[in-house]
């Protein structure tokens, strides 16, 4: 009988291991390019916000607001069907509350200069964010606003402190206004010392650091807090998303949803809170600054080195950050 050819078993298995130990290689290769690559879209996204916010300036003198508040107006109550009391016209009668909280937030101002004029024409102004008439821009997730490596970019539930649904379904924002440092950012809402805050109308000529040197626009993905992108929620909270690489979880008030500060711990610490800035990228977050440059700093900062870098005008002398 003729003999035939064929492998033996401990060649087989000799090719396998090969075969096992390229692809061991390979991998971790292709991760790393696969991380280069989303690390230079967010970049690329964060020069866009840039070069729109020098655009809004442009156009209407101001940076924009973290988001817009709009204080409660208050009128008579006044019922003509009731007879009044003799003297009534010489005491100030009760006053009504009409509660009236856009929520506006700084990504929905940068809309025309990111080539979303269809989007910002979609907007309706004259009622807040959590409106139906905003649902169906408030539910798509805009690409200038969403890190390529961040997972957790999606639609979600803004909640309140009760756990009562607000909104049904909101697209995430990646990305957050500079506050500031250090100033208690939920209490004081409208008293940053960044660029941008409620109903902030902070000037270029104003960032006496340096707009090289201060920053605008830092990373906050979803995959550590789940914003809507559209801004700030009347009643909604802020919450830590589940399984985020953190020690922690917390609830925080909408405040917290359109901006972000620096406080007393550095990038992607383990006690981060939401309103930290945060990255979902490995050593390093990118940063636009107020000269419209991007920055990737390093998520070992010296955390002074950072709070020197979020104040517009505290006249700090910043060392080597990069």
């Amino acid at each position: 009988m003729a003999a035939r050819r064929g492998y033996t078993l401990i060649e087989l298995l000799v090719v396998i291991g090969i075969v096992a130990v390229l692809i061991g290689l390979l991998l971790p290769a292709v991760q790393k390019v696969r991380e280069a690559a989303a690390r230079v879209r967010c970049q690329n996204n964060l020069k866009q916000i840039g070069l729109a916010a020098h655009g809004h300036h442009d156009a209407t003198g101001v940076l924009p607001p973290a988001y817009l508040y709009v204080a409660p107006v208050v009128v008579p109550v006044v019922m003509p069907w009731v007879t009044q009391p003799p003297g009534w016209d010489r005491h100030p009668p009760k006053l009504l509350p009409i509660p009236f909280d856009p929520g506006w937030g700084w990504a929905t101002y940068l809309l025309p200069h990111l080539e979303q004029q269809n989007a910002s024409g979609a907007l309706d102004r004259a009622k807040s964010t959590d409106s139906p008439s905003n649902a169906a821009l408030r539910e798509t997730l805009l690409p200038s606003f969403t890190c390529p490596a961040d997972r957790a970019a999606d639609v979600f539930q803004v909640l309140s402190v009760a756990d009562n649904t607000l909104v049904v379904s909101a697209a995430t924002n990646s990305y957050a206004a500079n506050y500031g440092s250090m100033l208690p950012l939920n209490d004081l809402p409208d008293a940053g010392n960044g660029v941008m805050y409620r109903n902030s109308k902070t000037r270029l000529p104003e960032v006496s650091d340096g707009a090289s040197h201060t920053l605008l626009v830092g990373e906050r993905p979803a995959l550590f807090v789940q914003v809507p992108w559209v801004g700030a929620v009347t009643g909604g909270s802020v919450r830590t998303t589940p399984n985020a690489p953190v020690y922690t979880a917390v609830i925080m008030p909408p405040t917290t949803m359109p901006m972000a500060r620096v406080g007393l711990k550095s990038l992607n610490d383990a006690w981060s809170e939401p309103y930290d800035f945060f990255t979902p990228h490995h050593a390093v977050a990118n940063f636009a600054f107020c000269d419209g440059s991007v920055h990737a700093i390093r998520t070992s900062i010296d955390v002074v080195t950072l709070q020197q870098l979020a104040t517009r005008a505290g006249a700090e002398v910043v060392g080597v950050w990069e």
